[in-house]
């Protein structure tokens, strides 16, 4: 009878010990059985103004979703996992902090979920990137002060705070109306996009001026060929100028003789002076004529109905 009462107690006390052993291996291998992650419940005991700030964001309701199993954790999507982060007592050192960390760190954590999307899909050779800019330079999930794309100050200020050429051009009293807020520069620029793209446009460069001047888009009969070939800051300086219609010279008979130089030789053909393929040049003399080109040539930017655009 001894012996039995011996022998059950030890079959009692084995699962325990087991137990006890298995706990004591998931705490020295947290990955052996033990989840990395806290959950997003837990974050909120002590963020809790900035978990409820998030959920009126685009990232708690589309981007943090596309995550599966235990990464889809609102928080620890782009915090990584906070398990020890909870356990240290929220030792900072145990969970990757968006504040003080590398460009290229903070970008990779972004672009894991927006790298899919055409819109941000060259980021690493933009101009921005180079400039070892963040994705949290410009943006903040947490507190954006402008819904649109979560940016941390609107359009333009947000730009002008580098781009301070930019900022000086649209002063200018011919000029695109950005500080009045009828224009953003992201309607014109895709600031993600490579550096030899960022303008939304054709490789005219062209296109994305016609989004709003349609009237001028063609197809022509009669192309005046610096439009198709070189686009329209040929002659125009996009963000603003001194000079009417956001011109680069006045008046704008100078601005059309950069190109129509009077040459020597006539063309046997139209009469005009016109040598080695260059573009033909006036006929009339320039000194004695005060009137701008456009008064006769109207139609520049290209024309159905005459091949020097005159009505």
């Amino acid at each position: 009878m001894g012996r039995f009462r011996v022998l059950s107690l030890l079959l009692v006390c084995l699962p325990l010990s087991g137990g006890v052993l298995a706990e004591s291996h998931q705490a020295a291998n947290p990955s052996a059985g033990a989840s990395q992650y806290a959950g997003a419940e837990i974050c909120k005991t002590c963020h809790e103004g900035i978990f409820n700030g998030l959920q009126r964001t685009p990232h708690s309701k589309a981007h943090m979703k596309e995550k599966g199993g235990e990464k889809a954790q609102a928080c620890e999507t782009c915090h990584g996992p906070g398990a020890a982060h909870v356990e240290g007592g929220g030792d900072v050192s145990k969970i990757f902090s968006f504040k003080g960390a590398a460009a290229d760190d903070i970008n990779h954590r972004c672009l894991s979920c927006h790298a899919r999307e055409h819109e941000h899909s060259a980021f690493s050779e933009s101009a921005h990137a180079s400039a070892k800019l963040s994705c949290s330079s410009c943006h903040s999930p947490h507190h954006a002060k402008e819904q649109r794309a979560l940016l941390t100050e609107k359009q333009p200020g947000l730009c002008y705070s580098c781009h301070s050429v930019q900022r000086a051009e649209f002063s200018n009293l011919f000029r695109h109306r950005v500080n009045e807020g009828l224009i953003l520069c992201a309607d014109c620029h895709n600031v993600h996009a490579a550096s030899s793209r960022s303008l939304r446009s054709s490789p005219e460069q062209d296109q994305v001026c016609f989004k709003c001047h349609r009237e001028l888009e063609g197809p022509f009969m009669f192309e005046h060929v610096p439009v198709k070939t070189e686009g329209c800051m040929r002659c125009h300086q996009p963000h603003g100028s001194v000079n009417p219609r956001m011109l680069k010279v006045n008046p704008v008979n100078l601005l059309c003789l950069q190109c129509h130089t009077p040459s020597l030789t006539p063309n046997a053909k139209s009469g005009e002076n016109n040598v080695g393929g260059t573009p033909a040049g006036p006929v009339h003399d320039q000194t004695m004529k005060f009137q701008a080109c456009t008064l006769c040539h109207v139609f520049i930017h290209g024309s159905n109905a005459d091949e020097t655009f005159m009505k």
